[in-house]
């Protein structure tokens, strides 16, 4: 059970993330245990991003690329991206499907992309050093032009796309 405080997730909040209608975040149930207020995530056939082994510059990019989805997709649902916590115990990836999901825990004094740079400084530090300095450069042409998820999905989409081409000529030339 994650604790949380009862402020801090908002009555249409609770109702909309209980609803079993989000397709961003895992599905939740609310409980209060003395006095205490907490949120039961069901993560069946999720694994968060703690427990995940990023193999190549094409999973991690994969990575970055459906948590800004799916970040978008929040706004679908009347929250705020910007309030929504990412990290690798809050991002959470099917395995079998591909897909990632939230655990939704807001949060209070966040700002602009303070959630985006924080998961993409996440990636960078796990990641191997070729694919870090991917990461690293990417999150500064982000930051720089201060890109939507939408935007971001869009830019990591044709980055993914454009790695993909040179390793085919690379390939191609060493055959």
């Amino acid at each position: 059970m994650i604790r949380i405080k009862a402020e801090w997730i908002k009555p249409y909040e609770e109702k909309v993330l209980t609803s079993g209608l989000c397709d961003f975040s895992l599905p939740v149930c609310f409980v209060s245990v003395n006095g205490e207020r907490g949120a039961v995530y069901d993560s069946t056939g999720y694994t968060c991003l703690d427990n995940i082994d990023f193999k190549d510059t094409d999973n991690v990019l994969e990575l970055v690329e459906k948590t800004m989805a799916n970040l978008n997709k929040a706004s679908e649902y009347l929250i705020d991206p910007v309030r929504i916590v990412l990290d690798g115990q809050t991002v959470f990836q099917n395995l079998k499907k591909r897909d990632v999901k939230f655990a939704y825990i807001p949060a209070e004094n966040q700002r602009g992309m303070d959630n985006i740079m924080s998961i993409l400084s996440y990636f960078e530090l796990r990641c191997n050093r070729t694919d870090a300095a991917i990461i690293r450069t990417l999150a500064t042409y982000i930051q720089g032009r201060n890109l939507s998820p939408e935007e971001i999905v869009k830019h990591v989409s044709f980055v993914r796309r454009e790695l993909k081409k040179e390793r085919r000529r690379e390939g191609n030339r060493s055959a």
